[in-house]
């Protein structure tokens, strides 16, 4: 059986990592189990996990160690986690969170306080940057979203400076161009819709998001967070109002593009050469 790890803790982030890993669990068709690590705050845990109807495993040890051994389990399909405790604390990100992001080589599910999905997924918002990488790193996510027919937004930022040369007949070279970028990187999903910005991406894909009105933001990333690094990635984690979905570039593409670790689909920049529909 599949199933969606919740990494849950004894404070007020727990109610809306155990909702939003029910809906995210229904994405993939697994099942959700809460994982605490550590005695402190127990019964708080316990009471909440009772109340989402989830199973709950207590263990010892130190955090990060334990929730990552716990995902390295075959049938465990993502891990959903909170961003921080409270919607006060002034970091985005807590430093649990972020080591978790960083080293998981699973889907990651990174949850803002006020996040709270009491039904199941219906949209779904894709970053995508014209690069191998990033449709590699979502594809499944994407097949899932468009096998149970949720709508799917796909979202792509064009520099400035790498913009595709268009001649005068603008509008129909612009629906040419976004018919061959979708059927190139979203073929599993036909009747996905594309959102077209020019600018940064990390100052774009959060307006659309609330524009669409998504439930789910899925990026694809090269799990890299220096200086510099993935500024899609750190600006939803410090404010999207939904759930992240952080897909790492999987080992087996990144042998094949050695520079997928350190130049994913978050990052801004691309893996190929720019060819008749590159982009980001």
């Amino acid at each position: 059986m599949r199933k969606v790890i919740a990494a849950v803790t004894g404070d007020s982030a727990a109610a809306g990592v155990l909702s939003s890993a029910g809906a995210i669990a229904g994405l993939f068709s697994a099942t959700v189990e809460a994982l605490h690590v550590g005695d402190e705050r127990a019964v708080v845990v316990a009471s909440a996990a009772q109340k989402a109807g989830v199973t709950l495993r207590t263990i010892a040890g130190e955090a990060v160690r334990e929730i990552v051994d716990a995902a390295a389990a075959k049938n465990v399909v993502a891990v959903v986690i909170g961003s921080r405790g409270t919607p006060a604390d002034r970091r985005p990100v807590g430093n649990t969170a972020l080591a978790l992001v960083a080293s998981l080589e699973k889907p990651v599910a990174v949850v803002p306080p006020n996040a709270t999905l009491h039904h199941p997924i219906q949209s779904v918002l894709v970053p995508l940057d014209g690069t191998a990488a990033s449709s590699a790193a979502l594809r499944e996510v994407i097949e899932l979203a468009s096998g149970a027919e949720l709508r799917v937004v796909v979202a792509h930022v064009h520099q400035a400076r790498s913009l595709p040369v268009f001649s005068d007949h603008l509008p129909h070279e612009v629906r040419a161009w976004s018919e061959e970028f979708m059927a190139r990187h979203v073929p599993a999903a036909l009747d996905a819709t594309l959102e077209l910005r020019v600018g940064e991406p990390h100052e774009h894909v959060l307006d659309i998001c609330r524009h669409c009105g998504c439930d789910l933001v899925a990026l694809g990333w090269s799990q890299d967070l220096g200086r510099g690094r993935a500024a899609i990635v750190r600006r939803m984690l410090a404010d999207s109002p939904v759930p992240v979905l952080l897909t790492p570039v999987s080992s087996d593409f990144a042998s094949v593009y050695p520079a997928a670790r350190t130049a994913g689909a978050a990052d801004g920049e691309r893996l190929e050469q720019p060819d008749s529909i590159g982009a980001a």
